[in-house]
Protein backbone atom coordinates (compact mmCIF):
# COMPACT_ATOMS: atom_id res chain seq x y z
CA UNK A 1 0.00 0.00 0.00
CA UNK A 2 1.14 3.54 -0.74
CA UNK A 3 1.60 5.82 2.49
CA UNK A 4 -0.41 8.84 0.55
CA UNK A 5 -3.44 6.26 0.50
CA UNK A 6 -3.56 6.50 4.55
CA UNK A 7 -2.41 9.17 6.48
CA UNK A 8 -2.13 7.28 9.42
CA UNK A 9 0.48 4.83 7.44
CA UNK A 10 3.58 5.52 9.43
CA UNK A 11 2.45 4.60 12.74
CA UNK A 12 -0.30 2.01 11.98
CA UNK A 13 0.71 -1.35 12.42
CA UNK A 14 -2.60 -3.03 11.75
CA UNK A 15 -2.24 -5.87 9.29
CA UNK A 16 -5.57 -5.69 7.56
CA UNK A 17 -5.77 -1.97 5.98
CA UNK A 18 -9.31 -0.99 4.00
CA UNK A 19 -7.58 0.71 1.29
CA UNK A 20 -4.74 -1.93 0.67
CA UNK A 21 -5.79 -3.93 -2.37
CA UNK A 22 -4.12 -7.01 -0.89
CA UNK A 23 -7.13 -7.13 1.59
CA UNK A 24 -8.42 -10.19 0.10
CA UNK A 25 -5.46 -12.82 0.97
CA UNK A 26 -4.87 -11.00 4.70
CA UNK A 27 -4.93 -12.92 7.89
CA UNK A 28 -5.28 -11.02 11.44
CA UNK A 29 -5.20 -12.60 14.75
CA UNK A 30 -6.84 -11.54 17.69
CA UNK A 31 -4.11 -9.93 19.47
CA UNK A 32 -2.62 -7.20 16.49
CA UNK A 33 -4.35 -4.11 16.06
CA UNK A 34 -7.36 -2.86 14.70
CA UNK A 35 -7.77 0.05 11.82
CA UNK A 36 -8.52 3.14 14.02
CA UNK A 37 -8.71 5.85 10.59
CA UNK A 38 -12.07 7.44 11.11
CA UNK A 39 -14.24 6.49 8.13
CA UNK A 40 -13.67 2.95 8.12
CA UNK A 41 -15.04 2.25 11.43
CA UNK A 42 -18.21 1.22 10.19
CA UNK A 43 -16.61 -1.78 7.87
CA UNK A 44 -18.25 -5.13 8.43
CA UNK A 45 -14.54 -7.02 9.36
CA UNK A 46 -13.52 -3.90 11.48
CA UNK A 47 -16.44 -4.41 13.62
CA UNK A 48 -16.03 -8.38 13.76
CA UNK A 49 -12.67 -7.35 14.86
CA UNK A 50 -13.94 -5.52 17.53
CA UNK A 51 -16.22 -8.02 18.82
CA UNK A 52 -13.52 -10.69 18.83
CA UNK A 53 -11.50 -8.90 20.98
CA UNK A 54 -14.38 -8.40 23.76
CA UNK A 55 -14.86 -12.25 23.74
CA UNK A 56 -11.34 -12.78 24.30
CA UNK A 57 -10.92 -15.54 21.60
CA UNK A 58 -7.68 -17.46 21.31
CA UNK A 59 -5.20 -15.47 20.06
CA UNK A 60 -3.19 -18.49 18.67
CA UNK A 61 -5.78 -18.95 15.88
CA UNK A 62 -6.25 -16.66 12.99
CA UNK A 63 -8.96 -15.23 11.24
CA UNK A 64 -9.32 -14.64 7.24
CA UNK A 65 -10.86 -11.80 5.69
CA UNK A 66 -13.97 -14.20 4.04
CA UNK A 67 -14.60 -15.25 7.74
CA UNK A 68 -14.56 -11.46 9.36
CA UNK A 69 -16.92 -10.22 6.83
CA UNK A 70 -19.13 -13.31 7.43
CA UNK A 71 -22.25 -12.02 8.85
CA UNK A 72 -22.44 -14.46 11.67
CA UNK A 73 -23.12 -14.78 15.58
CA UNK A 74 -19.62 -13.69 17.40
CA UNK A 75 -19.85 -15.10 21.04
CA UNK A 76 -17.70 -17.16 23.61
CA UNK A 77 -15.68 -19.84 22.34
CA UNK A 78 -15.20 -17.88 19.08
CA UNK A 79 -12.02 -19.46 17.61
CA UNK A 80 -10.22 -19.04 14.04
CA UNK A 81 -7.96 -21.40 12.06
CA UNK A 82 -5.11 -23.13 13.52
CA UNK A 83 -2.13 -21.67 11.86
CA UNK A 84 -0.23 -25.34 11.66
CA UNK A 85 -3.12 -26.99 9.92
CA UNK A 86 -4.27 -26.54 6.59
CA UNK A 87 -6.30 -23.84 5.67
CA UNK A 88 -8.70 -25.07 3.06
CA UNK A 89 -10.94 -27.63 5.20
CA UNK A 90 -10.66 -25.33 8.30
CA UNK A 91 -11.96 -22.62 6.85
CA UNK A 92 -14.49 -24.78 5.00
CA UNK A 93 -15.91 -26.15 8.17
CA UNK A 94 -15.29 -23.05 10.51
CA UNK A 95 -18.01 -21.65 7.72
CA UNK A 96 -20.52 -24.80 7.75
CA UNK A 97 -20.56 -24.20 11.71
CA UNK A 98 -20.57 -20.17 11.72
CA UNK A 99 -23.89 -19.64 9.33
CA UNK A 100 -24.64 -16.23 8.02
CA UNK A 101 -27.44 -14.81 9.41
CA UNK A 102 -30.47 -13.27 8.25
CA UNK A 103 -31.40 -9.94 8.69
CA UNK A 104 -34.50 -9.90 10.96
CA UNK A 105 -37.35 -7.60 8.78
CA UNK A 106 -40.48 -5.73 10.91
CA UNK A 107 -43.87 -5.33 10.08
CA UNK A 108 -45.54 -2.09 9.80
CA UNK A 109 -47.42 -2.71 13.05
CA UNK A 110 -43.97 -3.87 14.94
CA UNK A 111 -42.21 -0.36 13.99
CA UNK A 112 -45.45 1.18 15.36
CA UNK A 113 -45.13 -0.80 18.31
CA UNK A 114 -41.38 0.47 19.01
CA UNK A 115 -42.18 3.83 18.31
CA UNK A 116 -44.96 4.06 20.59
CA UNK A 117 -42.67 2.65 23.52
CA UNK A 118 -39.69 5.12 22.45
CA UNK A 119 -42.24 7.60 22.61
CA UNK A 120 -42.92 6.96 26.01
CA UNK A 121 -39.54 6.40 27.34
CA UNK A 122 -38.70 9.88 26.41
CA UNK A 123 -41.84 11.90 28.19
CA UNK A 124 -40.41 9.58 31.12
CA UNK A 125 -43.12 7.26 31.81
CA UNK A 126 -40.35 4.62 32.49
CA UNK A 127 -38.63 6.87 35.16
CA UNK A 128 -38.36 4.52 38.38
CA UNK A 129 -39.72 6.26 41.38
CA UNK A 130 -37.19 4.53 44.09
CA UNK A 131 -34.06 5.58 42.55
Amino acid sequence: MRSEKCPRFEECSAPLCPPDKSLKQGIWYPDEEICKRKGFGDRDFIKAQKKIVKVKSDPNYYFTIQMLKRNCKIGKGMCGIDPDETEKPQLQNWLKVHPVLQKRTLSPKQIKSQRKFSDRSKKGGFVRKDC
